[in-house]
Formats: structure tokens, sequence, C-alpha cells
């Protein structure tokens, strides 16, 4: 027996036909579910804990563009039939729509009431949010608004397909006013999640994430064979390796000899050309003696009268010689040839 000073609409609240998320100014009342598209309440708490997660996920951006603290809190979710959603689309808000693509293809819709997104444009353009009212959003606020809290619908898609394993991708964003929603929609019923949105001291409402039932329902399904995934261990007899043999390393003999010129690496080197040159001595000077020196200077070598010069190729030193003459040309007769342990007795000193 109900108490006599209960009103009808307190009645039907009790039992829970009232939906008291206000979309607009009015209060909508929910159809009967069948129960082909129903959730159950595991599925629901899961649902609203990814979708929450996901959305928090932007809050970090958000506090940066406004320099206020943001908080999304209080979870809710429902199903609700194509006409009930088209009244929440048409009423008294701010609608973001994208399309996903991917191992889901389907629509997802976020409203925020139209005060509040006219709060965070005034306040992102300077003022301080006391001048928003109802009035839809002109082209330079839907634009503003758009580039401010578009991030919360790209952040809940990101998690989704992060915790789903598949992918899942936004395409395109579009944001209007409620009033100009006039789009068919695409299923007969639709998953529908709402949460606590604040803004310190400018934004205190609730916002609406709207998608298909088909969707939740890949998603769930999706995330289901993530968690249960099998994980294949198997176990493999190991056979007991033969022994290796060892045996002590032979090293080759080391031949102080040299190969001559019959190797035939060294014949693809016979006609490449090399620079011979003959040294005299060597001395060094400053730049002011040098900037002196004129016709008649002589230069004293490091080089004694009578010593044998030094004949290098590409620079190197490979051996040394005497000065002959030949008809009228100057000549080097060999002496010596530098040896590889000369050479590297030469490197070790330099």
């Amino acid at each position: 027996m109900t108490d006599a000073n209960m009103s009808q609409e307190e009645i039907d609240a009790l039992l829970g036909n009232v939906d008291f998320f206000q979309t607009g100014e009015t209060q909508q009342k929910k159809s009967p579910i069948s129960k082909e598209v129903s959730l159950s309440p595991l599925e629901r708490n899961n649902l609203e804990d990814e979708f929450l997660q996901g959305l928090s996920k932007s809050i970090t951006g958000l506090q940066l563009m406004l320099n206020l603290n943001v908080d999304l809190s209080n979870p809710n979710s429902d199903i609700r039939s194509k006409n009930e959603v088209l009244k929440d689309l048409q009423g008294n808000n701010v609608i973001f729509e994208t399309k996903i693509s991917g191992s889901i293809n389907s629509e997802l819709f976020l409203t925020i009431p139209t005060k509040e997104a006219q709060k965070i444009v005034n306040v992102i353009m300077g003022g301080d949010g006391s001048d928003a009212d109802n009035s839809p959003l002109d082209a330079a606020q839907i634009a503003t608004i758009k580039d401010s809290l578009s991030v919360l619908i790209y952040s809940l898609v990101s998690h989704l397909s992060a915790r789903s394993g598949e992918t899942i991708t936004p395409i395109g964003m579009n944001v209007m006013n409620g009033s100009d929603f006039i789009e068919e929609l695409t299923e007969e019923y639709f998953f529908r999640f709402q949460a606590s949105f604040s803004i310190s001291g400018l934004v205190d409402c609730k916002i609406l994430v709207i998608v298909p039932f088909s969707f939740v329902k890949n998603l769930l399904n999706y995330l289901k064979k993530k968690t249960t995934k099998p994980t294949e261990v198997t176990t493999e007899e190991v056979e007991e390796a033969p022994p290796i043999p060892i045996k002590e390393v032979e090293f080759p003999s080391i031949s102080t000899t040299t190969q001559g010129l019959a190797s035939p690496n060294v014949e693809l080197l016979l006609d490449v050309q090399m620079t011979v040159t003959v040294e005299l001595g060597r001395t060094k000077k400053y730049i002011k003696d040098i900037l002196e020196m004129g016709e008649g200077t002589i230069i004293e070598l490091d080089k004694q009268a009578g010593e044998h010069v030094d004949v290098l190729v590409n620079g190197k030193l490979i051996a040394r010689g005497e000065v002959v003459v030949i008809d009228e040309n100057f000549g080097v007769r060999i002496t010596e040839i530098i040896s590889p342990k000369d050479k590297l007795g030469m490197r070790s000193k330099s």
C-alpha cells in the first residue's frame, strides 16, 4: 500500500521508470526494453568502468588548457530506444559526433548541456564564464568547443581499442547544436553512458556518451576474448645433448717470407698508379721566417752532406738511396729497402 502523500512521479521513480538525467528541461520516461538487448549488471559495470577510464585519460590535457581542475565521476548507464535517444540528442545541448571504423563499424555521440559548453568557450576566449546562457552556439563557439572537448572522444576510443586488442578508430568529428541534429539513427537501441562532469568553479553537469547497442555487444565480446584467451603452455622432453668433442687448437705455422708478385690478389693492383717522391730532407720554420724568404735564401735541412735520401710512395717511407745523374736528369739508386719491422719501429716513435 502506497503513501497517500506520494505523487505519481515519485511512484514511477521508485518503480525505476524515470530517468533523472536532464536533457534540456524535461525528464524522460524509459520504454520497456526486450531481453534481446539487455545487459547483465556485471556487463554494465564493466562498460561503465571502461568508458569512465577512457574519458578520464583526457583530464590532464583539459586541465592544462583551462588551468582549472577537471573531474569525471559517478558513471551510470542504460539501454535506450531510438526515439528516446533522438530526444537526448535534439535537446538543449551540444553534440559531438564521430564515425567508428576498424574491427567495429559504428557511430558515437557525446553531448554536453549548451550552457556548460558556453561557459567553457567563454573561459577559453578569455572570459570568466559568467556570460553563458542557453542560446545555441555560433560557428566560432562551435569551433572552440570542438578543439577543446573532442579530446574526450579520442581518448575514449583509443582506450577501448587498447583494452579490446582490436583496431577501433574515430573518423571525422562533427560538432553541432542539438536543435540542428536531423540525422537518421542506424539502430533501434542504443547504450547510453552518463557521468558527472565538473570543472572547478565553472561547470557542474552530466555528459552523455551514446553508441549503438551492437557496438557495446561487440566490444564486450572482444574484452571477454582478451581476458579469457588461454595461455598455451607446452612441455617438451629435453634430450641430453651428446658430449661435444674437444681437441687442442692447431695453429698454422707463421712464415717470415712474403708472397711474390704472382699472387692473384696482387695482380689485381699491378696497374694502379702511385706517387713516388724522393725527399732530400726536412726542416721546420716559423711563419715569420718563411715570409722573409727571398731569392738566394739558404734553407738548412735535417740531413748531413752525403747522407742517403728517402724514397716515399704515397707519403710512406719504403726505401733509401743515393742521388745519381742520368744524362742530364737526377735519379736515385736504391741502397736500402725499409723492412716491415723497421716501419713498425718508426710508427711507434711517431
